[in-house]
Formats: structure tokens, sequence, C-alpha cells
């Protein structure tokens, strides 16, 4: 009895497993292209695994163990998701025809999704495998979201938490039935109100200008319960941001324009302006990235204890592995690696250099995501596609591969360590771990390019709903330094210094687009929900509940994408 209970216990958790890696990529996948940040799932998987568990294996004396495995399996598609969409959906801005093309042909799409993920995810897999030793046991790092599930899973109150989810998901997939209907039932709940009409105010007003000074935008407020919950989660780090953004352009932006560039169209002098902010955002950013990465590069060939070398022999001897399977396993990365590159025309010496500074930043980004949780993939890909611009000429769709293969990489090698830590803290045998996050890679991949497919059809890139700032912030970013002479020199330079100016107050000039570009109702309602956080004394214990809310608001929109 107790072998075949073990038995049914594995092979739940392998099919909880598979579950959470199609469920965390499809929430993912929708929320990286609905708004500009991505939270880590994995504190949301580890909730609704203590359900799980709870219920099919009450008397399980092991649950905690079974839940982490299948949470950092299903988490790692939640980081590929992401990646992609804040990266590799560029390429729709960049050059829509090729786009189109690929997306005529749905099984085309999605094979070339899952194969970037893929090799990708390999590649940062490969990362985590070689450093796992060296940051987690001897640098002794803490990789937060890690240590975050480690006591969620042992907390003695977690249950209670899990049923606040559960009751934020169900609650709020009632209200979107209710609202958005589904097949031939019709929804009846209203989808907003309008707050305030769009209206021209005439301070200022001359006969010199064509248009009043200052306009007031329609200002609709959303029944949109995802949206909140997203503000209510990311706080003050997005509502500010948002916030001024929205004033700056109804008080600066917008003004200038009136003023002194009213022989260029709203939609071009906007597009510019914002380009410019991105540009000024990435030279400073272009500028501090080298120390990190120089920093990365001695850590690696500088010091012997720290060598490349000591943490092969780390992941090698240390975690009782042969050199036999990392060797092989090197082998398939650096194959899958160059095959792909080669088959989209990369030159020999663009192949090494992307693998040399894939590999470094990789390193460099899982040392971030160790020490404070975040995992900054935009930096590092903007760092190592300007100068393979210029170098090696490549074009618009080498330097999206370039970018979503950092992004991808570098998060699945942050995520894989959030996973190895909780691992360490649980007494789970790291190759154990390794074989779920595997699992997770294959089975998120697979299942990615359709769930993008399905989104972008039903909804399309660019809308209300995938706004797609990322991507959009990526594309003025490499057109501007591509295509500088079809831009006006004067609105970039503006750009340029307000966003100079952002970055000396410590405001995010690329969260601040989001309040110059996105639509106000979208901005509205993710600060709405922020502004609903300070009312509440200890907002994370919220959390569940809303996590639940904005799990839900994606997976719905997959299903009324599909029905």
């Amino acid at each position: 009895k107790i072998k075949i209970r073990g038995i049914l216990v594995k092979i739940l958790t392998f099919i909880v497993a598979v579950v959470f890696s199609i469920f965390s990529t499809a929430v993912m996948s929708y929320i990286s292209m609905a708004i500009p940040i991505g939270p880590w799932i994995a504190p949301t998987l580890a909730l609704i695994g203590i359900i799980i568990f709870y219920i099919f294996n009450k008397k399980g004396s092991d649950n905690c163990q079974q839940i982490a495995l299948a949470t950092f399996a299903g988490s790692v598609g939640g980081i590929i998701a992401t990646a992609i969409g804040f990266y590799f959906t560029t390429i729709y801005f960049l050059d829509p025809i090729l786009f189109t093309t690929w997306f005529k042909k749905p099984l085309d799409f999605s094979v070339l999704v899952a194969s970037l993920s893929l090799v990708a995810s390999f590649f940062g897999l490969w990362v985590a495998n070689i450093f796992e030793n060296k940051l987690i046991v001897y640098d002794k790092l803490s990789f937060p979201i890690g240590e975050l599930v480690h006591k969620t899973i042992s907390a003695q109150k977690t249950l209670r938490k899990s049923i606040e989810l559960a009751v934020g998901f169900i609650s709020n997939t009632i209200f979107c039935f209710f609202q958005d209907g589904l097949g031939s039932f019709k929804g009846f709940i209203t989808k907003g109100v309008t707050l305030v009409p769009k209206m021209d105010l005439n301070l200022l007003q001359t006969n010199l200008f064509k248009s009043p000074i200052f306009q007031i935008p329609e200002i609709r407020f959303d029944f949109w319960p995802m949206l909140w919950a997203l503000g209510f989660v990311t706080g003050h780090v997005i509502a500010v941001p948002l916030l001024v953004g929205v004033a700056c352009k109804i008080l600066l932006v917008k003004p200038m324009y009136v003023i002194a560039f009213q022989d260029l169209s709203w939609s071009k002098y906007i597009i510019t302006f914002c380009s410019g902010m991105v540009l000024s955002t990435a030279i400073f950013g272009f500028l501090r990235t080298p120390k990190d990465l120089f920093k990365s590069f001695k850590n690696l060939f500088g010091h012997a204890n720290n060598s490349l070398e000591s943490s092969v022999d780390n992941y090698c001897v240390k975690t009782k592995l042969w050199k036999k399977s990392f060797f092989m396993e090197t082998f398939l990365v650096v194959v899958l690696f160059f095959g792909f590159l080669s088959y989209f025309e990369f030159s020999i010496l663009a192949q090494i250099y992307v693998f040399i500074f894939a590999f470094v930043c990789a390193y460099q980004i899982s040392i971030i995501s160790g020490k404070i949780g975040l995992a900054t993939m935009g930096k590092f890909a903007t760092f190592v596609i300007v100068p393979a611009m210029f170098i090696f000429q490549v074009n618009y769709l080498q330097i999206v591969l370039i970018t979503s293969f950092i992004g991808i990489s570098g998060g699945v090698a942050s995520d894989v360590l959030f996973g190895r830590k909780l691992a360490h803290l649980s007494g789970i045998a790291s190759n154990t771990m390794k074989k779920y996050q595997y699992l997770g890679i294959i089975v998120s991949s697979i299942f990615a390019g359709f769930i993008f497919w399905i989104l972008i059809k039903h909804f399309g890139l660019g809308s209300e709903q995938l706004f797609a700032l990322r991507a959009q912030n990526r594309w003025m970013l490499i057109d501007t330094i591509k295509n500088t002479s079809s831009f006006n020199y004067y609105v970039i330079l503006l750009g340029a210094i307000f966003g100079f100016v952002l970055s000396k107050v410590k405001i995010s000039p690329l969260l601040v687009l989001g309040g110059l570009f996105m639509p106000e109702n979208i901005t509205l309602g993710l600060i709405s929900g922020a502004l609903l956080a300070l009312f509440v004394k200890n907002k994370e214990d919220k959390y569940p509940f809303w996590s639940g809310v904005y799990a839900a608001g994606s997976i719905w929109m997959l299903i009324e994408a599909i029905f």
C-alpha cells in the first residue's frame, strides 16, 4: 500500500506540474502583453498547489516537497511567457508583413515560438546548473522568491490564504461570465462608465494655434477587476509613474505639440517623443551595464575560487553528478544554440558574440535576482543588441531573436535558481528539482506558441486588451537607432530630456510611457487598484485574493478568445 501510494503521489505531482506549466504560461502570456510589469507567478502556484494536494493527498506527509516540485516546474512557464510577451512580440511592430506571414500559419508560428523558447530556456537552465552551488551555497544569495515560496508552503495559516486565492479566482470568473457572456449566453453587466467627457480648456488660447492648448481626454472607468488586482499587487511601483504620465500628457506633452509641432501628426509626434525617452533611458542603462558585466567576467575568469572551472567542478562533483552528464548537457545546448542561429542566417562571429554575452548576462541577471528578487532582462538585452546592430548589421528579425534569447535565458536562469533555493531549504535533491524544471520548460514551450497565437488572433497586438507596451518600447528604441534620419530631432531631444529628468527624480521613464501611450481606461484601472491598496493596513495579507482575481482574468481572456 505504501509503494502504491508513493507511485500515486508521484503521478499526481507530475500531472499538477504539467497543469501548472500550462496555467502559468496562459496567465503570463496575457499579462505580459496587457501591462508593462510581469509579477512572479510561483507564490500563486504554491497556494493553488496547497489546495490541490490537501484535497487529493490529505494523509500525505510529504506534501510540502510535492508542492515545491510542481510549483517550480510550472513557474518556468511564467517567465518564458513574460519574456516572449515583452520581447518577441516586438517583431509585429518592426516588421508587420513578416509577422503576418508567420501568423497566417498557426502551426508554423507555434513551432517558431516553441523552438526559440526551448533553445533559450535550455541555455538558461544550463547556466543555472553551472552556478547553482556557487550562488546558493558559497555566495549564500537569498533568492527571495524561493524563500518566499518555502515560507508559504511551510506556514500554518497557508490553507486560509489558498482559500482566499480560490475565492478571488472563482468570484472574478463568475463576474467575467456575467459581464462578457459565453456561447449563447449574453452578458448583462456593463463594461464601464464615462467619468469625464472629452473637453477643451480654453486657457491661454489664441488664434495662432489650430487646436486648444489644453485638452482633457475622455476618462472612462472600466469594471475590469483584473486591472484593479494588478494595480493592487504592484502598488505605487506602477501607479506613480502612470499618474505622472497621464498628468504630463495633458499639461506638457500635448501643449508642446499644439504650440510647436502641429506639422506632424499626433501619432508621429507621440511616437517620436516616446522614442526619445526610450533612447535616453537605454543610453544611461547602456553606460551602467558594462560595470555589472565586468564584475561578472571578473568573477568568472579572474579568481581561482570563483572561476568558471570551479563552478563546473561544483556542478559535477558537489552535486554528485558525473562530469559526463555535464558535458552531454553542454554539447546539447551548444548544438541547439548554433543550429538555431544558423537557421536564421547569423554569421558565425555574431553567433559567438551572442553566446558569450548571453552566458554572462544570464549569470549577472541571476546574481541580481538572487539579491533583490527582480530579473532585469531588458537592460542587458539592450546592451547586447546595440553593438550587434552596428558590428554585424543584423536585421529586424535577428535583433528581436537576440533580445528574446537574452530575456528568456536570463529569466529562466533566475527562476530555476529560485527553485533550487527552495530545494536546498526543503531538503529536495537538486537533481529531482532539475528534472521537474526540464518538464516545465518542455510543456510550456510546446503550449506557448498556441496560446500567444490564440490571444493575438482574437484581441490583436496593440489593442486595448493587448497593448504590449514593453514590445512597443523596444520597437521605438530599435527603430530610432536604425532610422534616425526619419525622425524630428527636436522632438527626440525633448523626449530624451524628459526621460533624463524622470530618471533623476527616481521615476521609471519606461513606466511613465504607459501613462503617455496606453489608453486612459487601462491606466485608470491600474491606478485604482494601487489606490485601493493604500487604504488596506496589511496589503500583503490580501495578495492571495487579488492574485486569484488576476489569474482568473487572464484565463478568462484565453477562454473568450477560444470560444
